[in-house]
Formats: C-alpha cells, sequence, structure tokens
C-alpha cells in the first residue's frame, strides 16, 4: 500500500503543514488535488495540481494512495464528506505517524489519520480520519473514532471515548473512563472530567479554572 505514489487532496496551510512532515518522513508525494471550484493554480510545492474530477479518470484505486489535508471547518463535516466519496470510489486513505518510536507501540489506526508528534499508549484505538496534534497524549485502551480533530497539548485518560466528528482545542484535559460524544465542540484549556452528550459546546472560561 505505502509503496504507491500518493497523492495529497488539499493545498492549504493543513496541506503544507503534512507536506513538511512527509518530507521528514522521506514519503514522497506524487501530486495534489482540489475540487474544481478551488482550483487556481496548476502546481502546489513543486508537484502538478490535478482537480478531483481529473484524478477520478487518470487514477485507478489501485495505482495510487490519496491523504485528505484539509481543516476541521464545520466541525469536521467537510473532511467526513469528502473521505467518504474517496472510500466510495475505493482509493486507500494513507495514514501516518510522525513520531517513529511509536512504530512498536501497540495501538491500532485507521485511514487518513496524521499523529504529530505525540504520545499514544498501548491498546489504545484511533479509528479513520482522525488527525492528532503535536505534543498530545492519548492514554491507554483508549477510543478516538471517526472524523475527530485533536489540537495539541491534548491529554485523554485512559479508557475514555471520542466519539465522531469532535473537535477538541489546545490543551484539553479528558479525565479517565470519560465519554465525549459525536459532534462536541471542546474549546482551548478545558478540562473534562464527566461525560459529554451529542452536540455540546464546553468553553472554560478563566473563572472557571
Amino acid at each position: 500500500m505505502k509503496d504507491k505514489p500518493l497523492i495529497v487532496f488539499g493545498t492549504g496551510q493543513v496541506s503544507e503543514i503534512l507536506t513538511f512532515y512527509l518530507k521528514k518522513l522521506g514519503r514522497e508525494i506524487f501530486s495534489y488535488c482540489v475540487d474544481e471550484k478551488y482550483y487556481k493554480k496548476t502546481s502546489f510545492k513543486n508537484k502538478k495540481v490535478f482537480t478531483t474530477q481529473e484524478l477520478y479518470k487518470k487514477f485507478k484505486p489501485k495505482d495510487i494512495n490519496v491523504h485528505i489535508a484539509i481543516s476541521y471547518k464545520k466541525l469536521n463535516f467537510l473532511r467526513k464528506k469528502k473521505f467518504l466519496k474517496f472510500k466510495k470510489k475505493g482509493y486507500f486513505l494513507e495514514s501516518f505517524v510522525t513520531n517513529k518510536k511509536l512504530n512498536n507501540s501497540n495501538f491500532k489506526i485507521g485511514e487518513n489519520c496524521l499523529i504529530l508528534d505525540s504520545h499514544i499508549q498501548p491498546y489504545s484505538k484511533i479509528l479513520n480520519n482522525v488527525y492528532i496534534w503535536s505534543g498530545s497524549i492519548i492514554g491507554h485502551h483508549s477510543l478516538v473514532k471517526d472524523h475527530v480533530w485533536i489540537s495539541s497539548g491534548t491529554a485523554i485518560g485512559g479508557n475514555s471515548k471520542i466519539y465522531e466528528r469532535c473537535f477538541l482545542g489546545m490543551n484539553t484535559t479528558v479525565g479517565h473512563f470519560v465519554k465525549i460524544k459525536k459532534k462536541c465542540f471542546i474549546g482551548a484549556g478545558s478540562t473534562i472530567t464527566k461525560n459529554i452528550e451529542n452536540n455540546s459546546v464546553v468553553v472554560q472560561t478563566d473563572s472557571e479554572k
């Protein structure tokens, strides 16, 4: 799977950061792609940019890998939509872990994940389309479900569950055995010690600290 040419979807800041780390990992990017309405330049980082429709026509799923590198806009809705579209077409969505020391750790990771300079404890599961930014810790036996965005410095205690399409802001702390249900927005610096229901917004002010 990893020996195939890699095409990255997106030409924004997230894609730029991904490109920086992939260069360090020695994973070459063949080209980039964007949807037709965002097609404004023919090259990005000295590589050709295709439209998504061009990609579908030129490259069969057996010939390439794809990685979706776009932001958490609309609480990860767009990331989920694009992930499901590529999967429906049959493409494999490659994941990357920048901390090479994690290669021998006993945890599972799905497709289209990016884990930047963080630590994942044994027996954790990271499902599909999850971004975990630098300096984060995912505790043992925890579960991070699909289409989640975890910002830098987040600490998640053991046996916790983060459900689909959640966003966790910088320096969020989640206690042990805590469940954060679907589509929750957790603001930067929040401390979560009890279960959070679907569609919740948690913003911790200075007076609450």
